[in-house]
This record gives structure tokens, sequence and C-alpha cells, in this order.
């Protein structure tokens, strides 16, 4: 396994970096530069790019393979962060207050339209909690996408060495590192008004949302 990482790094014309406080300001001045990159979270691999970048919205979606008509969550440092974008309902509150930073994704409304992210007045918002995702939050002002790094319809991976080859061939920066805790997606969960709907259950329990509400 490692052979061929070591063969994709070398025949790729794509940096790949080791996790590090020089990582976060190479990859937030890429992120600036309209690039993409592929980074670690406490959950899966994440796929970055400016989030208020149309034209770097578009071209991550090419790579992934992804219906224009699904849009991608995004990532931000805290919740103060997320209710610039996004309004918190009680629920939403109450979630977060347990849960983030940490591996779940709410979808509730959106402030403001932001094309490829809101639809329908709707917004994802993730608050990941592993270190080299919250430094690179809080070293960039926008927020970032955070759909995971791999082909729509692929199993999504929790190490850099997984990534898909045509997929890594066109990331701009790789961060290499062994931050994944939960070796699974955040849990999804949508509310709206005085109601919740998990839309997929992943790292937090069905169980353990339940008892953060009741």
């Amino acid at each position: 396994m490692w052979l061929l990482w070591l063969l994709l790094h070398v025949s790729l014309m794509v940096r790949i970096i080791k996790a590090s406080a020089a990582a976060v300001s190479e990859c937030a001045r890429a992120l600036s530069e309209g690039k993409m990159i592929a980074y670690p979270t406490e959950t899966v691999y994440g796929l970055g790019v400016d989030a208020t970048n149309r034209e770097a919205l578009r071209r991550l979606f090419q790579v992934k393979k992804r219906d224009e008509g699904k849009p991608s969550s995004v990532a931000v440092a805290d919740v103060e962060k997320a209710k610039e974008i996004a309004v918190f309902n009680s629920i939403a509150e109450r979630l977060a207050r347990k849960f983030l930073p940490g591996p779940l994704t709410l979808v509730v409304k959106a402030i403001a339209p932001m094309p490829l992210i809101s639809l329908n007045g709707k917004i994802g918002i993730r608050v990941p909690s592993s270190s080299f995702s919250q430094e690179l939050l809080r070293h960039f002002p926008n927020p970032i996408t955070a759909t995971s790094a791999n082909i729509s319809g692929i199993e999504s991976i929790t190490r850099a060495s997984d990534l898909d080859k045509k997929l890594a061939e066109s990331v701009d920066i790789i961060v290499d590192s062994v931050e994944s805790k939960y070796r699974q997606g955040s849990t999804v969960v949508e509310t709206l008004d005085s109601s919740y709907r998990i839309l997929r259950e992943g790292a937090i329990s069905s169980k353990d949302l339940e008892a953060a509400l009741y």
C-alpha cells in the first residue's frame, strides 16, 4: 500500500504534505487562490474549496462527478461562524452545545442563498473537531466545503493513501494525516422548525441524539 502511495506521490503534479502548522498556512493560501485540497477530519477525508468561490465549487463538483442539484455541506470553525450563514433553532442549539465541534452535520435554514451550497433555503453545517481542520478554519476567513473526498457513489475514505487516483490527480494539495477518530461519516440531522429528522446516522447514534434533546 505505501509503495503504491509513494509511486502516486512521485507521479502526480500535486503537493502531498504532512499535517502541520506550515500545512495549515499553505492550504489556506491555496483555498484563497481557488484551489482544492483533500484534508482530514475526525470522521472521513474531505474535499475543500472556498465555499464562496463559484468557479472552485464547479470544479469540485466535476471532480467528484456530483450532480449540482445535490449541494455540499460546509465546514466552519465554530457555532458563532455558523450563525453568520445559518439560523439555529432551539433544537439545533441544543445539539450544537452537546456535539459541536464534532461528527455532526446540521441541516438548518440558510440566511442567504449560496450557489451549490444551499438548496431550498437549507444549508448543511459542519464544525469538525480534528486539530488540523480547526486550525485551517481559524486561518481561512470563509466556509470551506465539507464533502467527502471520493467520487460520488464510491465509499468515503479515512486515509490519504486511499484516495482514488483519478480524484487525487485533480486535487492541488493532499494533507496526509491519521486524525480520523470515528472511521465513518458524520451524523446528518435536519431541523428547520420544532422537529428534527435524521438524514444519515453516522458517528453519533440516534440514541445519543435523543438523549441530548429529551
